[in-house]
């Protein structure tokens, strides 16, 4: 009997269903648009909610007064806002069509709605009920703010206002933005102190300055932009994981300890979160802001290096300038002084000291000073050794006598490095070093001791001639004690005849003779004495034995000028060891151009001597 019953009054109330929705098909006044209420207060209650769910708009933000007080999601406000501006009616009928079929709100579940939503500004509030669900098809039943009309809408909508507090909820726990930060600062209990109830701290803060950022305490140092902004970008952006319902005390928030902090100041606003212990698991930490008894927790992980800040987000570059900037570089050490200087047109030239105290200015190498520049730009600091050595510098190989390169730039700037002694890290072989306007002492890696010193030669450029841009060759001679050896004659510049007459191993000699006389390269300079008659190597004199000749016209100034070139060569002193002579320079030939004078001397050359072992030049000072 009841089984019939209940199948009756399913029935009955499907037709009823059936017969209102014909009857008010048309949509009707539902709950006003969000944007034409003063939308300020947001509240959700019902069946499964153990504290109301409370939304207030205060100081142009949406923030969760209950059950938690925490900064809302715009987004998901929004979407609620959006959802009742735009709400989709299936159907809606009046109470008064309902009481003349013999139903009340009962038979609708709103006389003891699931869940109740408010809205308004607080003064003025509007409420949507939500009942149970239609007989057909997936809708439920709303009674509208009026409280005299019913709704049919979609159960979508009614899951869409029921938003949990986790969806609700802004994930991040700051809401400065990385880009609006100004200052930052981390507070640490001391080691000392650490667990204790003394109180005592240190603290580690940077400041944005002119677009950089910098250290003012415990330190006053550059820190490392990118470093920073990385650092900034995972805390600003530091998710809550949950709430929590433990006391201070259980969270590890003691009254009369400082917390573990982490500050961050912006435009007119100051955030402060508050670190207390770990979670039982010690996967997560409980946290809460200074303004906030709100307890939460975050991951563990986020904070494990923040002892190490100090290091992670210092400036790692010593030396920092443009390479395209340099105008000029200083490299002193001992006393001595080597200096480049960047010319008018681009070029560079390079002034220091011969061996025996003699100035010398020439033209510089520009691939070795561009590495000696690359390889200073690109230094990294290894570890940070002392902020504070006092004037006991010695200690670290740092005195006056020390290793000293400075760059100059166009703009009158300059940068600089002091480089100490070494020192072994963890085998990593490292240098002592300081900057000059800094006490700081750090370590760096050895390689930069290796490419700066003051020897002028090292940095002189390996051309030791070049014929100017209309010189045409007429002749190549090479000649031992004034007797000629080989020749090659050209027919207005072009060697092409002369050297075809040769087999394909001269050929190829030749050829390289005659480049070489055009632009000569050497493959380094010796610092050695000499004079016109031979080079001291070992401490003997070896003879100047061959000499090579270039006669050219330079041509295109009117008159045809005829100009010679001439270089001096010892004998080869085995190997691929020969040294030569152009003005006042000692060099060593490269490699190739040995092979190739050889090709035409070793007629003039007693076998026997090429197996002796080579002179050895005396060791660079």
């Amino acid at each position: 009997m009841r089984f019939r019953l209940t199948i009756f009054l399913i029935l009955a109330n499907a037709a009823l269903f059936f017969a209102l929705w014909s009857l008010e098909r048309a949509p009707s006044a539902a709950a006003p648009a969000a944007d034409t209420v003063p939308f300020t207060v947001l509240e959700i209650s019902g069946r499964g909610i153990d504290k109301p769910r409370v939304l207030k708009f205060e100081n142009n933000k949406w923030r969760i007064t209950s059950p938690i007080d925490w900064p809302a999601n715009l987004f998901a406000v929004n979407r609620i806002r959006n959802q009742i501006e735009f709400l989709d009616r299936e159907a809606s009928f009046s109470l008064s069509e309902v009481s003349k079929h013999g139903h009340g709100l009962a038979e609708y579940g709103l006389d003891d709605p699931a869940y109740t939503f408010r809205y308004g500004n607080g003064k003025k509030m509007y409420t949507l009920k939500i009942g149970k669900s239609a007989p057909v098809g997936d809708r439920i039943y709303m009674l509208d703010q009026n409280g005299d009309r019913i709704i049919v809408v979609d159960r979508e909508f009614v899951e869409s206002l029921v938003v949990d507090t986790e969806r609700l909820r802004n994930q991040n726990v700051f809401d400065i933005p990385r880009f609006e930060v100004s200052a930052f600062s981390i507070r640490l209990p001391s080691a000392e102190s650490a667990g204790s109830m003394k109180g005592n701290f240190r603290r580690i803060g940077l400041v944005r300055d002119g677009g950089k950022w910098k250290f003012e305490t415990p330190i006053v140092a550059a820190a490392d932009g990118n470093e920073v902004e990385a650092f900034l970008g995972e805390i600003c952006q530091l998710p809550a994981k949950s709430f929590s319902n433990e006391s201070p005390a259980e969270a590890g928030f003691e009254v009369s300890a400082l917390p573990t902090t982490i500050t961050l100041e912006g435009t007119n606003r100051r955030q402060v979160l508050l670190l207390g212990g770990k979670t039982k698991d010690g996967s997560q930490i409980y946290a809460r802001l200074e303004d906030n008894p709100t307890i939460f927790t975050l991951d563990a992980a986020a904070f494990k290096n923040l002892a190490d800040l100090q290091t992670t987000l210092r400036d790692k570059t010593p030396v920092r300038f443009d390479i395209e900037k340099v105008s000029g570089l200083d490299i002193s050490k001992n006393g001595k002084t080597l200096r480049f200087a960047k010319l008018k047109n681009g070029v560079w030239d390079v002034a220091g000291e011969l061996r025996d105290g003699a100035s010398a200015t020439a033209r510089a190498d520009s691939a070795a000073l561009s590495a000696l520049l690359l390889n200073l730009s690109k230094m990294r600091i290894r570890s940070f050794v002392s902020d504070a050595p006092g004037e006991n510098l010695a200690r670290f190989g740092i005195t006056p006598e020390s290793l000293k390169i400075t760059v100059s730039m166009s703009d009158g700037s300059t940068a600089g490095l002091v480089v100490g002694g070494g020192f072994d890290a963890s085998g990593a072989g490292l240098a002592y070093a300081k900057t000059p306007d800094s006490d700081a002492v750090f370590g760096i890696d050895r390689d930069i001791v290796n490419l700066a010193d003051t020897d002028f030669l090292r940095y002189r450029s390996k051309i030791v001639e070049m014929l100017p841009e209309k010189a045409v060759l007429t002749s190549v001679k090479i000649s031992k004690g004034g007797a000629e050896l080989f020749a090659l004659n050209a027919k207005n510049g072009d060697f092409s005849e002369a050297v075809s007459k040769l087999d394909a191993r001269a050929r190829a000699a030749a050829e390289k003779i005659v480049n070489s006389v055009k632009l000569f390269a050497v493959k380094n300079y010796a610092d050695c004495a000499f004079d016109a008659n031979g080079v001291s190597v070992d401490g003997k004199t070896v003879p100047w034995e061959y000499a090579l000749s270039a006669e050219f016209e330079v041509r295109g100034t009117g008159a045809n000028v005829a100009e010679t070139r001439g270089w001096k060569f010892t004998k080869r002193l085995g190997g691929l060891t020969q040294y030569g002579l152009y003005g006042d320079s000692v060099f060593v030939p490269t490699a190739d151009f040995v092979d190739a004078l050889f090709e035409f001397t070793r007629g003039s050359v007693v076998s026997e001597e090429l197996r002796k072992p080579a002179p050895v030049a005396p060791p660079k000072k």
